[in-house]
């Protein structure tokens, strides 16, 4: 059966294979550099010997002239991290002075559940709202996903759009942008390609062609049990928060020290 594409059709496929191309050929990378760095049995005497550092290297938040879907994603891991950090250090080191009666004056900090809730909580966080929005029969666009946005999560303290906003905000806002109230400052995030981002795009057929390459690495990124499984693919949000949950299990089963890097100036002055 042959069905037509048009011109748009035609450029979003192609661009969807490139990608997932670009993607699947990166992770199949990283997979065979974690192998080969793996632990061997056989290399240690006793599980004594096999003692291992792990480095995270986090350099921050992004905050652009223009954020996007991209720029959404690194600051929802960056407040995680920040979640981690409170967690295992702030809140537990000054319970522990206080549990051994030590003379001490609590610092303060902010607890930014409230943001990683608002971005990540089931059924009503920006995320599952965008999938859903991806997902829904009928119209949907980019305006549509803010629309709802506003609907859901309007009343919450670390949210705005232009249309929630007060006067003096609504002049440099926007109708197309939402803001977040990050731990580390406000970013504002356009919404147009959002929904293009969070999709997978590939068709089917083009999954099935891939699967039949001569290229052995290609045909074993695109594997053939996708192409018979009718089960609709994770959304690009979701793979990269499941993707972030097993990091954050993975550092919460560690004792983490940390070291503090300087970030150099922007305007590269001495």
């Amino acid at each position: 059966m042959v069905s037509p594409l048009n011109f748009e059709q035609a450029v979003s496929a192609r661009d969807a294979l490139a990608k997932a191309v670009y993607g699947r050929t990166f992770n199949w990378l990283v997979e065979k550099i974690n192998q080969s760095l793996a632990l061997k049995a056989e290399n240690y005497r006793s599980s004594k010997d096999a003692s291992v550092i792990g480095l995270l290297d986090i350099y921050g938040f992004e905050v652009l002239q223009h954020n996007s879907f991209e720029q959404f994603c690194i600051n929802y891991c960056n407040e995680k991290l920040q979640q981690l950090f409170i967690e295992l250090t702030l809140r537990s080191e000054q319970e522990e002075y206080e549990t051994e009666g030590i003379a001490w004056e609590n610092v303060q900090y902010f607890d930014n559940k409230i943001i990683c809730d608002l971005i990540e909580e089931k059924h009503k966080g920006i995320i599952s709202i965008l999938d859903e929005e991806c997902l829904r029969p009928g119209e949907t666009c980019d305006i549509s996903f803010l629309e709802k946005l506003e609907d859901t999560v309007g009343g919450h303290p670390h949210f705005i759009t232009h249309k929630l906003a007060t006067g003096k905000t609504r002049r440099i806002m926007s109708r197309e942008e939402f803001r977040l109230l990050h731990y580390a400052g406000e970013v504002d995030y356009n919404v147009n390609g959002f929904l293009d981002k969070n999709n997978d795009l590939l068709n089917r057929n083009l999954k099935e062609v891939m699967c039949q390459s001569e290229n052995q690495i290609l045909s074993h990124c695109f594997r053939r049990e996708e192409v018979i499984d009718q089960k609709r693919p994770e959304m690009a949000a979701s793979q990269f928060k499941n993707s972030l949950m097993k990091l954050m299990e993975i550092l919460m089963s560690k004792e983490p020290s940390y070291v503090r890097c300087i970030k150099p100036n922007d305007a590269k002055q001495p």
